[in-house]
């Protein structure tokens, strides 16, 4: 950790150095390609075209942009609207060697959960000038988006301008349902029924284990709760009333008899629902179901299923997953500014959010209608119940934190110490929250 972290200040103190440069540069200078947008009066989109070939390069900070027919598939408009621009994905690569190298990326895509790990290597504008200048609308996001990424700025600073959206989903297996005559799942039904249907469900039949639900790991399952690993003061919240509410249902869930397996197996997987099919329910995101879908129909290893809008907590109805989204963040140092801001604006205008939609890339527009036609262009969700999943909203993202890749260990512990070491739920959390509070003032005097 210490050399991480000293690694972060050598970065952010060559990046300063670069930005203090780029300033001097353009004192004497004036780019079209860097010019700030606070200096400037509100213009039109539409109007602006990047006139001379340029390569703006891409850096995918766990955006699940991988391949070629990535980048085509979210930047396919971009690319017919801006012939002379052209995206390149860098690859096999760390970021912090390309900050070492003076090689910064001109944009970054990552998910609004990592962008935490960004923020330390001064690799954020402020976007705040740019909305202002292109007259961008943040009224037409989804309200969870813009409020989950303006806690990243502490003095109001907006770090990133989203461009996809994703959605919690609970997909089920409709063969196991009707094999022990069970009723299907509902959209939004209590993780409390959840629990009843997977009673029903877990059971051994010639051989075969079958499984009602697996709720995925618990960091996932708290997050739904907005829950992270700190509150607004920073101070660890392992203890709290909504973390022993969470446990108390995975508590419940474990306990269903042979769910756990001779080899103290807990967490499943999609693998096991797609390819094993003896998982009953499964609750993921949309994206990534959405993917993996197209496995159904190879070698003849389809099943009957359907998805339903997320399993929600009694005391939240109607809230489903926490709110997930993917942004575009443009370094300070970029050196084709204008051009990523082209790119940033056609992503989010409603033309390209119309086509994303169509295909595996959610609308990050608050638009009902528009995400009712989500994979369209496929077949994958015809007849099913698509409309069913957008019936619950997001839950608040929970607040994020520095500390939460350390902190969520500690979280693991409590659980396996509550499944395993039959330890009750008020020990394993106090234990996680006092290792927390020990781990963040440790890092906070090391600070000083």
């Amino acid at each position: 950790m210490k050399k991480r972290k000293g690694l972060y200040t050598a970065l952010v103190l060559t990046l300063s150095t670069m930005i203090a440069a780029t300033g001097c540069s353009n004192k004497s200078t004036q780019s079209s390609q860097n010019s700030d947008p606070s200096k400037s009066e509100p213009v039109k989109a539409e109007e602006l075209t990047i006139t001379e070939p340029v390569t703006l390069k891409l850096y995918s900070h766990f955006a699940a942009i991988n391949t070629p027919n990535d980048v085509d598939a979210l930047f396919g408009t971009v690319k017919k609207k801006h012939p002379n621009i052209n995206i390149e994905l860098i690859k096999g690569t760390k970021l912090t060697d390309m900050i070492a190298a003076g090689e910064v990326p001109d944009l970054i895509a990552t998910t609004h959960f990592y962008m935490n790990d960004l923020l330390p290597l001064g690799v954020a504008s402020d976007m705040t000038d740019f909305v202002k200048k292109y007259q961008v609308d943040l009224n037409k996001f989804e309200p969870q988006a813009i409020n989950a990424i303006k806690t990243y700025g502490k003095k109001g600073e907006l770090y990133g301008i989203p461009y996809t959206l994703n959605y919690g989903v609970l997909i089920y297996n409709k063969d196991i349902f009707d094999r022990f005559g069970v009723p299907y799942p509902t959209d939004g039904m209590t993780w409390d029924k959840i629990i009843e249907l997977s009673k029903r469900l877990t059971r051994e039949e010639n051989g075969i284990q079958y499984l009602g639900f697996d709720p995925g790991s618990e960091r996932t399952f708290s997050r739904g709760y907005s829950l992270g690993t700190v509150n607004e003061k920073g101070g660890p919240i392992f203890d709290s009333e909504g973390y022993k509410k969470t446990f108390d249902l995975l508590k419940r869930m474990y306990e269903i008899p042979g769910y756990i397996d001779p080899k103290n197996k807990f967490q499943y997987g999609v693998d096991y629902f797609i390819k094993d099919q003896k998982l009953a329910m499964f609750p993921s995101w949309l994206a990534a179901i959405t993917s993996r879908l197209p496995q159904l129909n190879e070698g003849g290893n389809g099943f009957n299923w359907d998805v339903v809008g997320h399993p929600v907590f009694d005391d939240k109805p109607g809230e489903g997953r926490e709110i997930e989204f993917q942004s575009l963040m443009v370094p300070p140092t970029s050196k084709n500014k204008e051009a990523a801001y082209r790119v940033i604006l056609t992503m989010i205008s409603e033309e390209s959010q119309k086509e994303m939609n169509k295909g595996n890339n959610l609308t990050i527009l608050n638009n009902p209608e528009l995400k009712k036609q989500f994979a369209s262009n496929t077949d994958i969700y015809k007849g099913k119940n698509l409309d069913g999943i957008f019936k619950v909203k997001p839950a608040t993202a929970p607040i994020n934190s520095e500390y939460d890749n350390e902190n969520y260990k500690y979280l693991r512990e409590a659980l396996t110490g509550m499944i395993f070491d039959k330890k009750d739920i008020n020990t394993v959390l106090r234990e996680a929250n006092e290792k927390a509070t020990k781990y963040i003032q440790d890092e906070q005097g090391r600070k000083k």
